[in-house]
C-alpha cells in the first residue's frame, strides 16, 4: 500500500469516526487531505471501497491484539477472559458505537463481512479459553465449547445492537461488558473457578 493511500485511509477513518459514515463525502475527504478528487479516485473507486478498506484496516489492528491473547501466560483461563474483555472494551471505546449501526444500515455487505470476522476470532479465542480452563480445573468438564462460544458472542452482540440503550444508559460500555463477562464466567466455572473469580473480584485484580 502506497504512503498516500495509507494517509487517505487514516484521515477517512478519522472523519468517519468524528462525523459519521453517511455525512462524510468524497469531496470532504479530498478537501481535508488537500488533494484533488481525481487523485482520491485514483486510489479508491468509490466511497464504499474506502469504507470497506478503512474498516479492514481498523479491524486488523484490533484482531492482532485479540489473537495475541492465544499466547497469554500471565494467569489462568479466567484471567485471560478478563484481558479479552479489556481488549474488546478498548476497541469499542476507540470507535463511535454508532458507526456499527451506520455500517449495518448503509453498507450491509461490509458490515456482514466484518461481523463474520469478529465471530471467527471470538470463537477461536473462546474455544481455546474453554480448553485451557478445563485443563486447569476451573471450568466445568461437561462444557460444550462451541455452544458456550456462541452464547457469549450472541449475548454481547445483542447488547451492543441496542443503540437506544446506550444513549439512555447510566452505565458505561466497560461496566456493561464487565457484567456480561462475570455472568458468563459464573455459568461455566467449576467450584474452584468460582472461588478464584470471587477472590479476583474481591481484590480488584
Amino acid at each position: 500500500m502506497e504512503k498516500i493511500e495509507k494517509e487517505i485511509l487514516a484521515r477517512s477513518v478519522s472523519l468517519f469516526n468524528r462525523y459519521g459514515l453517511r455525512p462524510v463525502t468524497m469531496d470532504d475527504i479530498a478537501k481535508d487531505l488537500s488533494i484533488s478528487k481525481k487523485t482520491l479516485y485514483k486510489y479508491f473507486a468509490n466511497k464504499e471501497e474506502l469504507v470497506r478498506k478503512g474498516v479492514n484496516e481498523s479491524f486488523a489492528s484490533i484482531s492482532s491484539r485479540m489473537l495475541a491473547l492465544l499466547d497469554y501466560k500471565d494467569g489462568n483461563a479466567i484471567d485471560m477472559l478478563f484481558q479479552m474483555d479489556a481488549q474488546i472494551c478498548v476497541s469499542i471505546e476507540e470507535h463511535d458505537p454508532s458507526i456499527q449501526f451506520q455500517l449495518e444500515r448503509y453498507y450491509p455487505e461490509v458490515s456482514a463481512s466484518l461481523e463474520k470476522r469478529k465471530r471467527e476470532i471470538i470463537f477461536r479465542l473462546m474455544t481455546e479459553n474453554i480448553k485451557r480452563g478445563k485443563e486447569e480445573g476451573i471450568y466445568r468438564e461437561e462444557l460444550n465449547a462451541e455452544i458456550v462460544s456462541f452464547l457469549y458472542y450472541s449475548r454481547a452482540r445483542l447488547m451492543l445492537q441496542e443503540e437506544s440503550f446506550f444513549e439512555q444508559s447510566k452505565w458505561s460500555i466497560t461496566e456493561i461488558m464487565r457484567e456480561i463477562l462475570i455472568y458468563h464466567i459464573r455459568g461455566i466455572a467449576s467450584a474452584e473457578g468460582i472461588k478464584y473469580l470471587d477472590y479476583k473480584l474481591k481484590n480488584n485484580s
